[in-house]
């Protein structure tokens, strides 16, 4: 595994180019960003994410890096490497990246506090692990907010597995002074993200499944694609967050303001609606992406995703969204998340 030292960005700003950009023709159903009913909420409050994944197995559990789209510049490594942990929060801190969405939806059943799961599931609860460890003596880096859930169990609503996953992260995260200071706190509570099916089981209200301990909210997929969960204005009318959409995203409004929007670098197809997969388009995908966003003003943008690799979401390099340096695109896409990031909260 790599252990290259901790390096910092000093990111150029002209190196990105600056004027108006040719926008693309990438054609897709979506609502025109017209004049919205809802203010955004102050430019002061807006917070950046960006999707983690902690998939990266060891060759134990099968050869991750042969199917993926590319291969990081920091080499192929294992999720639980510290120094890459480490070299990750110093990019998306130097980013202006506020938090981190980390994805733990595939491990439900698995508990870091009896060392239950299957195999991989384990791995991932000690990348888990790991990253709150090393996050926790840096001096300011990304808040951590916890994606659990999985879209092929929707039973996990009723058989208590959401109520179990939730008390592992109460134990071991809130309760954990070192820990619960990295936690991102919305509404009061820690913000956790219930990922569930696509297309939404539940369209004519959210799930019903609370947990009074933390600030709860569901997303699904292509919300934009999803008539009976998307309003006039592109809004998702019952309030789920979308992992990721095709053209404009889509946004809840929760307390009468625009709460989050994903964007991405691009999107693959989908041949049952017969659209055709947008390509990076070197960064021009990404920069409609936030152009929309800032239009739009949510209190959240995600961006989605830092490092899935995985050719399952990502066909190609080119028809793929992961932002972390690769052999392939440099620190082109780290260096433009940086220049919208700072658009963004500045209210630009």
């Amino acid at each position: 595994m790599p252990q290259a030292p901790v390096t910092r960005r000093n990111f150029s700003r002209n190196a990105l180019g600056g004027g108006a950009l040719m926008l693309g023709a990438c054609p897709v159903p979506s609502a025109p960003l017209a004049a919205l009913p809802w203010p955004p909420p102050p430019a002061s409050q807006r917070q950046v994410g960006v999707a983690y994944s902690l998939w990266h197995y060891p060759s134990a559990f099968g050869h991750f890096w042969d199917n993926t789209w590319g291969i990081p510049e920091l080499g192929r490594y294992v999720s639980t490497d510290r120094a890459i942990i480490r070299q990750h929060a110093a990019w998306l801190t130097d980013a202006g990246v506020d938090f981190i969405l980390v994805d733990c939806s595939n491990d439900l059943g698995a508990d870091l506090r009896d060392d239950t799961g299957y195999p991989y599931q384990k791995f991932e609860e000690k990348a888990l692990m790991a990253v709150f460890e090393e996050f926790s003596m840096l001096p300011n880096p990304p808040l951590i907010s916890i994606m659990i859930g999985n879209p092929l169990a929707p039973q996990a609503l009723f058989n208590g597995a959401l109520t179990l996953k939730c008390d592992e992260i109460q134990s071991v995260f809130v309760a954990n002074p070192r820990f619960n200071r990295l936690l991102l706190y919305y509404q009061q509570k820690p913000l956790v993200v219930i990922y569930g099916p696509t297309p939404a089981l539940y369209t004519e209200s959210l799930p019903p499944w609370t947990d009074s301990r933390f600030t709860i909210r569901f997303m699904t997929c292509f919300v934009t694609q999803q008539p009976k969960i998307l309003g006039p204005y592109g809004n998702s009318i019952r309030g789920y967050w979308s992992w990721e959409d095709r053209g404009v995203p889509s946004f809840p409004v929760v307390d009468g303001r625009p709460e989050v929007m994903t964007v991405v670098a691009s999107w693959r197809s989908s041949k049952p609606e017969h659209i055709a997969a947008c390509p990076r388009r070197h960064g021009i995908t990404f920069t409609e992406s936030w152009q929309a966003a800032r239009r739009i003003g949510p209190k959240f943008v995600l961006a989605g995703t830092f490092n899935e690799w995985k050719k399952g979401e990502q066909p190609s390099a080119e028809v793929s969204k992961d932002m972390e340096p690769s052999q392939a695109f440099g620190t082109f896409y780290l260096d433009l998340l940086a220049k919208e990031a700072e658009l963004f909260k500045k209210g630009l």
